[in-house]
């Protein structure tokens, strides 16, 4: 039998635990395409190379000289977040079956709302809650300057999105789309009727595209959380460049007295809170190892 983690009365498995991290694995963009790399507390410090070392041949009896490369230091400030849900103070009373299904229900939540927000600090730099720009979070994925206009092509501007990184120093490793921009992408047709891209279905599930990878989600575009649009649709990168990982794992803490966010005190509501919470970093490289498809702002 799992060990539970207790509060009076109320009791959520350790087991249900771990699967809030599985959550924001699957359905995390930036972690489909970033895979997590976890490390200690503080400022994640690291450095970015101008360029890729280059070799020397060394003719016999020849100086050894040094490549010319620059190293830029890279600096990612650890971001907390945390996910507080209120619940009637009642489902301490109900009996197992029903209690099951109520931590079913809540790990399931927890697990978007975290997974939502790696994407949302990471691709957007904006609070989740608020929906606006968050001051703590200097660098986010969606202030690439290769960008591409949303027009009638969905295979072209993903294509112009591509082209723009292939002609550099990276290569593309994934895609990260919209839903309804996906949708856009599986349906498209050529003049005759015929499917563009065969094979995608309605755009919900594709794991692919034309050897890259794929990752859907709205977190992408940024709804319905974003308080204004944030334009963008899809986006293209080499994914090595971003480096992101939990600093604190995800414990959740039932709380039963006081008032812990603002909204009266538990008691004299009749209720008790439930909260997540999580310690993260995102490291960029290099934005010019992404392009954003986006829509055009509105003049």
């Amino acid at each position: 039998m799992a060990t539970p983690f207790t509060t009076a009365g109320f009791t959520i498995p350790v087991t249900d635990l771990g699967r809030i991290t599985e959550r924001v694995q699957n359905d995390s963009v930036l972690a489909s395409l970033s895979p997590e790399r976890p490390t200690l507390y503080g400022d994640v410090k690291a450095v970015r190379m101008s360029r890729k070392p280059r070799a020397q041949i060394v003719a016999e009896g020849a100086a050894k000289a040094s490549d010319t490369a620059a190293w830029t230091p890279v600096t990612a400030s650890p971001v907390k977040f945390q996910t507080t849900v209120r619940m009637t103070e009642e489902v301490k009373w109900i009996d197992d079956d029903h209690r099951l299904m109520i931590v079913d229900d809540l790990v399931s939540a927890l697990g978007e709302s975290m997974a939502r927000a790696v994407d949302l600090i990471g691709v957007h730099g904006i609070n989740p809650l608020t929906g606006t720009r968050a001051t703590s979070v200097t660098s986010f994925l969606n202030q690439t300057t290769k960008r591409t206009t949303v027009g009638s092509s969905p295979s072209a501007e993903i294509q112009a999105a591509v082209g723009s990184i292939m002609g550099g120093a990276y290569l593309p490793t994934g895609i990260g789309l919209d839903g309804g921009y996906a949708f856009g992408l599986a349906t498209e047709t050529y003049p005759d009727g015929r499917e563009r891209n065969p094979g995608m279905g309605f755009g919900n599930g594709v794991s692919s595209y034309k050897g890259l990878t794929v990752a859907s989600s709205s977190s992408i575009s940024g709804r319905p959380e974003a308080a204004a649009d944030t334009n963008l649709r899809a986006l293209v990168g080499d994914f090595t460049q971003v480096k992101w990982g939990f600093q604190r794992r995800i414990p959740v803490e039932v709380i039963e007295y006081g008032d812990p966010d603002g909204n009266g005190d538990l008691k004299g509501n009749n209720q008790i809170a439930y909260r997540a919470e999580a310690v993260i970093y995102v490291a960029i490289f290099d934005l010019n190892a992404f392009a954003a498809v986006s829509v055009a702002p509105a003049v």
